[in-house]
């Protein structure tokens, strides 16, 4: 891989996908919407093409003589007011992306599915890619869904050589926009939210990047590779997070029923302020009762994917709130948190 394009470069994952892909001599493009927010990537030598995934014309010159594709574009929210326009983006975007890609001889195309797609389970047995999630009830899950679906299909009937990836829970530096992941994080560090109950999986967002590299190198065509950590029981989490800012979180252990009713009234406080809600009757059913428990032997076993550990991702995760001012009165992360020593 000589040339590469990335779309959704400002992004969490793709602006850490860019620093990689740099980091390896990569000669690359960066595909952005006119008047975005290049804060992530400020300094970076890469060359920027202006276009829009719903915008098929904007895109030809943008993949024109590249070797791979990453497809990191999305919205990632838990709550939009509009879900047909996050449902065009995730699966309209992508036929667009996949049709450049091969109109221009692409090699490959590596595209940023979510462990959403394979979905969390009733029980801490891990799910694995041979699985689909078919509980679509946050429009986020169904777009992802949605979107790797139509990927595969397109890319069989295109004979494109495409390779998924599916993230679990992504923290990290470089999130200057805050993802609801990471929001979800700084409100447990800073003592202001519980945990969720049961197995959660984390991974380093820098890990995810490499991934994405390992994919597009080492992956089969037609391809689906879970990215992520090991899985940490919701006891074990908590340790970490004390021991990295001196508090205990607590565990939600509110009820299903109980948890619905508040999500409704954020619900409604939302539409009538026209601000994102904490919290959805959408995310209590996709969560509530479930375990984010995730098989990712398969990339660990064909890419050589070796994520860092929870320990690591919490305390580069708080490490970046600090520097960009979301943890007020936090300092670093000690060597005791980091290293356990």
């Amino acid at each position: 891989m000589k040339t590469a394009l990335v779309t959704g470069a400002t992004g969490h994952i793709g602006s850490n996908l860019v620093r990689e892909l740099l980091d390896r001599g990569v000669a690359l493009r960066a595909l952005v919407r006119v008047g975005s927010d290049l804060t992530s990537l400020r300094g970076l030598d890469l060359r920027l093409h202006h276009g829009d995934i719903l915008q098929p014309a904007t895109l030809s010159q943008a993949v024109d003589g590249v070797d791979v594709v990453f497809h990191c574009a999305a919205v990632y929210r838990n709550w939009t007011p509009d879900p047909a326009a996050m449902l065009r983006t995730a699966i309209e975007g992508t036929e667009n992306v996949l049709q450049a890609a091969k109109r221009a001889g692409v090699a490959r195309v590596v595209v940023t599915s979510s462990c959403n797609a394979v979905g969390f389970s009733s029980s801490p047995t891990p799910r694995d890619e041979s699985l689909w999630n078919d509980e679509l009830h946050l429009p986020y899950v169904e777009a992802k869904v949605g979107q790797e679906r139509r990927a595969r299909a397109l890319a069989e009937s295109l004979g494109l050589d495409l390779v998924t990836v599916l993230p679990t829970a992504v923290m990290g530096p470089h999130d200057h926009r805050i993802t609801p992941t990471t929001r979800f994080v700084r409100e447990v560090l800073a003592g202001r939210g519980p945990l969720l109950p049961g197995i959660s999986n984390l991974v380093h967002v820098r890990d995810v990047a490499i991934g994405h590299v390992l994919a597009a190198e080492r992956g089969q065509p037609g391809g689906r590779y879970l990215l992520g950590g090991p899985d940490i029981a919701d006891q074990e989490l908590a340790g970490l997070i004390e021991v990295l800012t001196g508090r205990r979180p607590s565990i939600l252990k509110a009820p299903r029923a109980a948890l619905l009713g508040m999500a409704w009234m954020m619900e409604t406080q939302a539409w009538l302020r026209a601000v994102e809600p904490a919290l959805t009757r959408e995310m209590v059913r996709t969560v509530h009762g479930r375990h984010a428990a995730f098989d990712c032997s398969r990339a660990r076993d064909a890419l050589g994917f070796a994520p860092r550990g929870p320990r690591e991702v919490l305390a580069d995760t708080h490490d970046w709130l600090v520097q960009i001012g979301q943890l007020p009165g936090a300092g670093p992360a000690t060597d005791v948190a980091r290293a356990g020593v």
